[in-house]
């Protein structure tokens, strides 16, 4: 029985953490964001890879960034895709 109350326990907290954080892995590694809004969206979110696109498609999650002051994290991630998107340009430009 007690095995059960620990596991309620220990649910309950992952749930209350889920609703209320963000964890975003980006280029220098993971940290932890407090969201806006609670709510299940964007618990976890690999960042590495991110265009500007994805951050129109998750407003939410770069205004928690903004608002915790790590908006390095947003210009460095858009202007690694913005550098990808780039880079396959000129390739196609100028395959055979």
């Amino acid at each position: 029985m007690s095995r059960f109350i620990f596991g309620m326990v220990v649910g309950a907290a992952l749930l209350f953490a889920c609703e209320r954080y963000h964890l975003v892995h980006g280029q220098d590694g993971f940290f932890i964001v407090p969201k806006i809004s609670n709510g299940l969206t964007d618990v976890y979110v690999d960042i590495r890879s991110f265009t500007l696109d994805d951050w129109r498609a998750h407003k939410p999650l770069a205004a928690a960034i903004m608002k915790s002051d790590r908006s390095e994290v947003l210009s460095d991630a858009a202007l690694g895709g913005f550098r990808d998107n780039i880079g396959g340009l000129v390739e196609g430009l100028f395959s055979d």
